[in-house]
């Protein structure tokens, strides 16, 4: 029988304009309505291809592959509901800046609102979280169709990854039959034209560096580095600064030496006004750390600015008067250059009060009963430099933040672009299936709970590290004045569950380490990390009331500056 040509093969080009521009990975998940674009992506010979079958996991997995990759990666959903479950891992992919090429396939749109199954409104469904929604055309016999689809995948995919960067929606009506026919055959040779974007360097003039370097100078100069990933060059422009480096634990600043990393635990407490700045300069994503925002806002300095090339800027600190929009790392680099003033006393300021702090960490441990608090700083200090760390929100990334790395060079990753609890180990999990390196990820109860469907899949690795902080129910509430003073304290604001994590790592094929002591901590720690034969969780059983009097007690270390 001779063959024909796919009647859909225009659908079949896309993933050739995919891979020219630079994709390389892609997550399905099951569905007939896009059956077109599973049967394509998995069949090209230059994009690799997983199935995760829940739509919400699916989304931050493939969040976590281009974050650690960055690259772009597709995501493949069914009509419907399907499309939905994205949403989440889009907002956070929105506001990380991460790019994901979102194809939803669709009912074609005259059977919109027909009450035809896992049929919605999901054109633009993403509206207020993508940077560009597209629709492809439904039918493809004039040939400008092609040309508007290959040029629609082409713009989708440059602003995807133009920056700020961000995920992109393309939905696609599709008619049936989906499945080709007996003898028609998918070409993935046929011509296909796709678009390059390239992108230029905008620098300062010399009269913007001479007015710059005026305003700063004699001025008590605070840097504030907001959430980004890990770049050791960067780190150096910054070390060769006389300036303090305001930095939590997701601003990846560990290896410089300026950096003030423990000011989330030290700026609340009395006399912290002497370290008040003339001039803020912040760059980066989202900060953590609440005392540093309320510092700031208090003891508001003459200035701020922020080091953005594109993209809208927030003004987190109340402060902001001026924009530079050039590249941070340009910027800092050419600071660096051009600053001669060897003048440290502001620096010195902050770096002896986060020094006296961080002194008093290892002792505070040992005078404590354990805790999930220590858990956490006993991990972190006995895992490879080379171990990348993932926190989920709530607490865990709240402790963590006031430990720092203990001075080890681990990339840190978190969703602290929504800061929700959702996805955080689906997203660890994707970043696992790009680096072999280990993988650590830091969870409470509830986060792990409600995204155990990242653990559903057929990918897992044993470079998956898991430490499971099971206090029953969450603590934050506990944390915060307001909802703890609440008599519903208990009922409506707190999670009270009684469920392990024991039947679903063995569900998954977990190695499952559990403990209540620090004794039975010491004994497995090594053991859970130094897993080789299959990803390994670490449950550790603490106390409500305990986590909230060690975390107080923490953050009075140090009484006064």
């Amino acid at each position: 029988m001779n063959s024909s040509t796919y009647r859909l093969n225009p659908i079949v080009g896309i993933t050739n304009i995919c891979a020219a521009l630079g994709v390389e990975k892609a997550v399905l998940s099951p569905g007939s309505r896009c059956a077109p674009l599973t049967l394509a992506f998995a069949r090209h010979k230059d994009i690799e291809t997983i199935s995760i079958s829940d739509e919400r996991s699916a989304a931050f997995i493939g969040m976590g592959m281009a974050q650690q990759s960055g690259k772009p990666v597709v995501l493949i959903c069914t009509s419907g509901t399907a499309a939905a479950n994205y949403y989440p891992a889009i907002i956070e992919a929105y506001y990380q800046q991460i790019p994901l090429i979102v194809l939803t396939a669709d009912r074609p749109p005259e059977w919109i609102d027909q009450l035809d199954g896992q049929t919605i409104r999901q054109q633009n469904i993403y509206a207020n979280h993508i940077k560009r929604a597209f629709e492809l055309p439904v039918d493809y016999e004039h040939p400008d169709a092609k040309w508007q689809i290959d040029r629609t995948v082409s713009d989708a995919i440059n602003i995807a990854k133009s920056y700020p960067q961000g995920p992109v929606q393309i939905n696609i009506p599709l008619r049936e039959p989906f499945y080709p026919m007996e003898g028609e055959t998918m070409d993935f040779d046929a011509p296909f034209k796709h678009i390059e974007e390239e992108k230029g360097e905008t620098i300062l003039s010399e009269s913007q560096w001479t007015s710059i370097l005026d305003k700063l100078k004699d001025k008590r100069i605070l840097l504030v580095a907001g959430q980004q990933e890990t770049d050791i060059n960067f780190a150096s422009f910054i070390s060769q600064l006389p300036f303090p480096l305001a930095s939590d634990i997701i601003s990846n600043f560990h290896s410089c030496t300026n950096a003030i990393q423990h000011q989330d635990a030290f700026l609340g407490m009395e006399g912290a006004e002497k370290l008040q700045a003339d001039i803020v300069i912040s760059f980066g994503k989202s900060v953590i750390s609440k005392n540093l925002k309320l510092f700031i806002r208090k003891h508001k300095p003459q200035e701020h600015w922020h080091i953005q090339e594109a993209g809208d800027v927030a003004d987190t600190f109340q402060s902001l008067r001026k924009i530079w929009r050039v590249n941070p790392k340009y910027f800092f680099q050419e600071l660096s250059k051009r600053w001669n003033d060897s003048d440290k006393s502001y620096l010195e300021q902050w770096q002896k009060v986060n020094t006296d702090f961080r002194s008093k960490i290892p002792t505070f441990f040992k005078e404590q009963d354990f805790s999930e608090f220590e858990a956490i700083y006993r991990s972190i200090e006995k895992c490879e430099n080379n171990t990348q760390l993932h926190l989920a929100n709530s607490m865990s990334v709240r402790y963590a933040n006031m430990l720092s790395t203990l001075g080890k060079p681990l990339k840190v990753w978190a969703n602290r672009g929504a800061s929700g609890i959702d996805g955080s180990t689906s997203s660890m999990i994707g970043h696992s299936l790009i680096s072999n390196e280990p993988q650590l990820l830091i969870t409470g109860d509830l986060s792990f709970m409600y995204d155990r469907n990242a653990l559903w899949n057929n990918y897992l690795k044993s470079n998956v590290k898991i430490l499971m902080l099971n206090n029953q129910g969450g603590v934050i509430f506990r944390m915060i004045d307001g909802p703890a003073r609440q008599p519903e304290l208990e009922e409506y604001f707190e999670t009270h569950q009684k469920r392990t994590a024991e039947l679903t790592a063995k569900d998954a094929g977990l190695a499952y380490f559990s403990v209540n002591t620090r004794e039975e901590f010491e004994e497995n720690l090594v053991k859970w990390l130094h897993e080789k034969d299959a990803p390994a969780i670490l449950e550790v059983f603490t106390d409500k009331a305990l986590c909230k009097t060690t975390f107080g007690a923490f953050k009075r270390l140090i009484p006064k500056i």
